[in-house]
């Protein structure tokens, strides 16, 4: 689910990201909300999931790094957090807890 507000879009992923598919659903709302909110940032909100796929955290640091584009990544599990974090991925991907997510 995508909410723009005024200042910033939040990009709401709900349940466990674990397939191909759950993936690419991911990879292509950031792609496609980019496209419609070039200046704006851009919120991933994983409200469930205590895992991510290799292939959404890739996507997350070429589309910071690389493209530029002003992404945040707010994680509602802390078993989550702290796998990022293991991975030292918190600053690279602008990783922050949000236990107090968007309703869905």
């Amino acid at each position: 689910m995508t909410k723009v507000h005024s200042e910033h879009v939040d990009i709401v992923v709900s349940g466990t990201i674990k397939t191909i598919a759950n993936a690419q659903t991911i990879k292509e709302a950031i792609r496609k909300t980019h496209e419609q909110h070039p200046d704006t940032i851009i919120n991933l909100i994983i409200k469930d999931s205590f895992i991510i796929t290799s292939s959404v955290i890739g996507y997350v640091i070429k589309s910071i790094e690389m493209d530029k584009i002003a992404l945040h990544v707010n994680v509602g599990s802390e078993e989550l957090y702290e796998m990022l974090e293991d991975m030292n991925l918190i600053d690279v991907m602008n990783v922050r807890k949000a236990y107090r997510c968007a309703k869905a």
